[in-house]
């Protein structure tokens, strides 16, 4: 094994996330010289501030956070692939912008010994909403939500979420990263290409939390089907149904 700590490189793509980012960066502050971390925010070109936040971020952590601007309309797995153009860890770690780790001197220790094992491409956690916001309905649904994308690492399907994606980058570049024509499902459809270079672990100690702001917008059943949907089309076409995933902020 190398005795040199691997870098992590936290991919953070984002639009008009000024409610968010700043907290989202604040919480790995402390965490960037103990765990060897550098931030990438793939910002997408936003109009409320998202920008200057994550600059000012840059200015006081330099070469430790890193503002990535493409020009021009972009999807999230455009973006999410021009971050990780940007960096230069070893081990990628995709998430979104409002995406808060509870508890981070296990959940970082836990990610390093599990990519000790060579055979370990990829690897991701259970989700949860924020505890202060959680109501029953949301509990119940991530219940549910955890135990399918841990019931599908057993059949080999290997679902996985946005939220919490972490790839080796040689892999995840000899793969050509995220499918940049989907517009939707390109995190399930990124596990799924990476089962094939390796083994991909479900790391179901561990945990993360995210906003239920597209929960509260659309509702769990219509969501539900809009997932649904979205997974049957790509088996079906190999492409996304929707046309433009809607913002929800």
């Amino acid at each position: 094994m190398n005795s040199r700590q691997p870098k992590i490189s936290i991919v953070i793509p984002c639009k008009n996330e000024s409610g968010y980012i700043a907290e989202t960066l604040a919480q790995f502050e402390p965490l960037i010289e103990r765990y060897n971390l550098e931030i990438i925010v793939s910002d997408a070109n936003s109009a409320d501030g998202t920008d200057g936040i994550v600059s000012a971020f840059s200015d006081k952590l330099p070469g430790r956070v890193v503002l990535a601007q493409k020009p021009g309309k972009q999807n999230i797995a455009i973006g999410r692939n021009y971050g990780a153009q940007q960096a230069t860890g070893d081990i990628l770690f995709h998430t979104d912008a409002d995406v808060k780790i509870p508890d981070p001197d296990r959940f970082f220790p836990a990610v390093l010994q599990t990519f000790e094992n060579s055979r370990v491409v990829a690897a991701t956690v259970p989700i949860w909403v924020y505890p202060e916001e959680a109501r029953l309905d949301d509990k119940l649904y991530h219940i549910l939500m955890n135990a399918i994308i841990r019931l599908s690492f057993f059949v080999k399907i290997y679902l996985a979420k946005g939220e919490c994606q972490l790839v080796r980058r040689d892999v995840f570049e000899k793969i050509g990263g995220y499918s940049e024509h989907l517009i939707a499902g390109e995190d399930c459809n990124l596990f799924y290409r990476l089962q094939r270079e390796g083994k991909i672990a479900y790391l179901w100690r561990l945990k993360v939390h995210h906003s239920p702001r597209r929960f509260r917008e659309y509702g769990y059943v219509k969501l539900t089907l809009i997932y649904f949907r979205e997974g049957l089309w790509m088996l079906l076409g190999k492409k996304s149904y929707v046309k433009e995933w809607k913002a929800i902020r």
